[in-house]
């Protein structure tokens, strides 16, 4: 197992910085995920970690010792690339042990973890074609495989289930998550794909214009997101972000743009009269009318979208853009109104730079 640290990391392509100042802690066999829109970083700064690119300044360590500058090949690490990166001329079996075999590796120990990568990958009636003969999501699994088979200090994952099915995405993180537990290794995974960052990491980092926003656990990342882009990056249907005005009217009160009035509560004493906030809304933080707890309004529904055990609609409140996730059992059809409650203590509160507003009792 090995920690990994990162000390004002930066890294500059001529003029222009792509990873800002970077301070991140990764504790030993930690399952780290870093998501955030194409063009945020994530990926140069995995290649950072692996040594595949150089840092502009700062520093890298493993375990309490500088690798800043050592080259990538001795670094202990494995990578799967989102470009497969096989070699052509070889078939799946030999890409899969090629690494094994560079490095002297007893011939029963080669056998026995590509074994173990053709079973989990679904490999075996594909050994004995070259990539050029195999699909794109095919490919990939044989470059994932190669890097399960080595075994190595670091697993670093750019993206690697972008290329397969819907079925075989679900199978592979539940092999990849198990092959954590197995391993105990330190892994980092880069995606954007909440649902991946959701159930593989131990930790999110959220990351944006190569800078990180936010670092927690799942839960942490969903239910207490610390900026609005946070809250609108994590979570489908994405989250609501509606705005409004503090208003002492027998209390102090969000007044929405487009809906009722919402009480502050604890937190009426972090924000002045007159302040501009916002309201985040979770989908699922609502509940028909007749449920409702709290603060009542009606949706003009637009699409509805359904999902098995629940339906989504999409629709406005006002002149507003709304998304709302309700329980099977609730049917409607665009062009009706639905009048729908907030469950008040699930809610999320902003000031006018967008960053999350005071504390609040814990979200449940």
């Amino acid at each position: 197992m090995t920690s990994i640290s990162l000390t004002g990391v930066n890294k500059v392509y001529g003029s222009e910085a792509v990873v800002h100042d970077m301070d991140l802690e990764i504790a030993s066999g930690e399952f780290i995920v870093f998501v955030g829109p194409s063009g945020c970083g994530k990926s140069t700064l995995l290649r950072l970690i692996a040594g595949l690119e150089e840092v502009s300044s700062g520093n890298i360590l493993f375990d309490k010792a500088d690798v800043t500058t050592l080259p990538a090949g001795k670094r202990e690490v494995a990578m799967v690339f989102q470009s497969y990166a096989l070699y052509p001329h070889m078939t799946a079996a030999q890409n899969l042990s090629f690494g094994l075999r560079m490095t002297g590796h007893p011939a029963e120990d080669i056998a026995r973890r590509v074994e173990r990568a053709v079973d989990m990958l679904r490999l075996e009636d594909y050994l004995h074609r070259k990539p050029s003969q195999l699909s794109g999501g095919q490919c990939q699994r044989v470059a994932i495989g190669r890097a399960l088979v080595q075994q190595p200090k670091v697993f670093l994952f750019d993206e690697p289930l972008s290329n397969l099915d819907a079925e075989l995405r679900v199978s592979m993180r539940a092999e990849i998550a198990a092959l954590h537990r197995e391993l105990d290794n330190t892994m980092i995974y880069v995606t954007h794909d909440q649902v991946e960052a959701m159930t593989l990491a131990d930790r999110i980092v959220v990351l944006r214009n190569g800078r990180i926003e936010q670092v927690g656990t799942p839960h942490e990342i969903y239910r207490r997101p610390r900026n609005v882009f946070v809250a609108e990056f994590m979570g489908y249907p994405k989250i609501n972000i509606l705005q409004g005005t503090v208003v002492d009217d027998g209390g102090i009160f969000v007044r929405l743009d487009s809906m009722a009035r919402i009480p502050l509560g604890v937190l009426s004493g972090a924000v002045e009269v007159g302040e501009k906030v916002s309201v985040g809304i979770r989908p699922e933080s609502v509940s028909p009318d007749q449920q409702a707890r709290g603060a009542r309004f009606e949706m003009l529904v637009d699409f509805v979208e359904h999902v098995g055990a629940g339906t989504n609609y999409f629709g406005r409140v006002g002149g507003d853009e709304f998304r709302i996730a309700l329980s099977e059992g609730q049917k409607h059809q665009p062009g009706d109104h639905v009048r729908i409650g907030l469950a008040e203590d699930q809610l999320h509160f902003f000031d006018a730079r967008g960053e999350r507003l005071g504390k609040r009792q814990t979200l449940k």
